[in-house]
């Protein structure tokens, strides 16, 4: 008797599996969409021209027929220009029947990158296939990265930020070669509050991953009650375009000390 109601329960369960398996086969119309996020991120380096970014989209179910499948970009509210900024491949691809889907390639032109993201707004578009209801945009962030290179960081730079107020917007600094090949100095000759500006300087030492470390070759003499100050800071500099942030300087001496102040450069 145990055997046979064992039997039983074995074929019910059978059944709701199968009923199951049954309900899970999808017959209606393939449907188009990005299929595999709808969203991407690239990085153009210098010196490479170009980078290709892969976009895949796909259907619900494979395509009884071929069908072709455009991608297009939407102006509105991409950053990135179109021949300008970058090129798609093939802007229309072809899906065969009992295919699922496809890839385009998008080429990021080095020429017009920004370390700032660039940002391309990507949709489906196909007069035979339905597009679904759901990731039907595609959103490609794009940015400029440059090597470990020391060459931007000499000439003649321009305040943007001096919460210290040595300077003011617009001020010119000039930059000079360090003593070590991963360091330059920042010149006080055009600080008009230190006596000892023409000796005076900072020294930035930068590592690969572009943040730095500053100390000032000698304190910088303010007079009077405030007297000599020594400097130390950190910060990050830009190996594309020779930025120079320096995001926490500090000043220390007898007269006490300031902390976390923002010295901003950028190439004039």
């Amino acid at each position: 008797m145990k055997k046979i109601a064992f039997l039983i329960l074995a074929s019910f369960i059978f059944l709701l599996s199968s009923c199951k398996d049954e309900a899970e086969v999808y017959e209606g119309q393939p449907y188009l969409h990005f299929n595999k996020g709808v969203n991407g991120e690239a990085v153009v380096k210098q010196g490479t021209g170009s980078t290709i970014a892969n976009i895949d989209f796909g259907t619900v179910q494979s395509l009884s027929g071929a069908a072709q499948v455009k991608l297009v970009v939407d102006k509105t509210v991409s950053t990135a220009v179109e021949g300008v900024d970058f090129q798609i491949v093939a802007p229309e691809v072809t899906v065969n029947a009992g295919q699922i889907g496809g890839q385009f390639q998008v080429k990021l032109l080095e020429a017009t990158a920004t370390v700032e993201a660039k940002v391309i707004v990507f949709k489906l578009q196909s007069s035979s296939i339905p597009n679904a209801t759901f990731d039907q945009t595609y959103i490609l962030r794009y940015t400029k990265s440059c090597d470990f290179n020391m060459a931007p960081f000499t000439g003649t730079y321009k305040v943007v930020t001096d919460t210290w107020e040595d300077y003011e917007a617009g001020d010119l600094v000039t930059v000079q070669p360090g003593l070590a090949a991963n360091q330059f100095k920042i010149l006080s000759t055009n600080n008009p509050y230190i006596s000892n500006a023409s000796t005076s300087y900072m020294l930035v030492t930068v590592a690969n991953d572009g943040s730095v470390q500053l100390v000032s070759n000698e304190p910088f003499n303010y007079g009077g009650t405030t007297g000599t100050l020594s400097l130390s800071g950190s910060g990050t500099v830009n190996f594309c375009t020779g930025a120079i942030n320096i995001s926490n300087l500090n000043f220390s001496g007898a007269a006490g000390s300031s902390t976390g102040n923002q010295f901003v450069l950028v190439k004039n």
